[in-house]
C-alpha cells in the first residue's frame, strides 16, 4: 500500500522541520559556547597582557622622556582606557619592550658591531701606549 502523496509530503515537511529545529538548537549551543570561549580567551589575554605590563613596570628603573605623535598617544590612551596599563608611561614601556623583542635580530647585529668598535678602540689605545704617544689629556696639560 502506497502512501498518499499528501500524507507523504506532510511527513517530509515534518521531518524537514524537525531537522531544521535540531540544527537551530545545535547552532544556538555552538554560538553560546563560542561566545563563552571568546570571552574566556579575551579575559585570559587581558590578564596575560596586564601581567606582562606589570612585569615590565616592576623592572623599570630608568626614566626616558619622549615625544609622540597624536596617533601614538591615542594608542597609549587606549591601553590605559582598556585597563591593560595603569598609565601612559606603563603602556609606553610595554610597547617599547615589545618592539625590542620584535627586532631582537637587529639589536643582536648592533651589539656585535658595537663590540667590534670597542675592541678596535682598545687595540688603538694599546698601539698608542706601546709607541708612547701622548694622549689628548696629556697634550692639553
Amino acid at each position: 500500500m502506497e502512501e498518499e502523496p499528501k500524507s507523504r509530503r506532510r511527513r517530509i515537511l515534518d521531518d524537514v522541520e524537525e531537522i531544521v529545529g535540531d540544527v537551530s538548537k545545535v547552532v544556538r549551543v555552538a554560538v553560546i559556547r563560542g561566545s563563552e570561549a571568546a570571552e574566556s580567551v579575551g579575559e585570559n589575554l587581558k590578564e596575560t597582557f596586564k601581567d606582562t605590563i606589570h612585569g615590565v613596570h616592576s623592572t623599570r628603573d630608568s626614566v626616558v622622556m619622549v615625544r609622540v605623535d597624536k596617533e601614538s598617544l591615542s594608542k597609549l590612551d587606549d591601553l590605559v582606557d582598556a585597563g591593560l596599563a595603569n598609565s601612559r608611561s606603563e603602556a609606553a614601556a610595554f610597547l617599547i619592550g615589545e618592539g625590542v623583542k620584535a627586532r631582537q635580530g637587529m639589536f643582536d647585529k648592533i651589539s656585535e658591531k658595537i663590540e667590534n668598535i670597542r675592541k678596535a678602540k682598545e687595540e688603538l689605545r694599546d698601539i698608542l701606549e706601546k709607541e708612547d704617544y701622548p694622549t689628548a689629556s696629556e697634550v692639553q696639560e
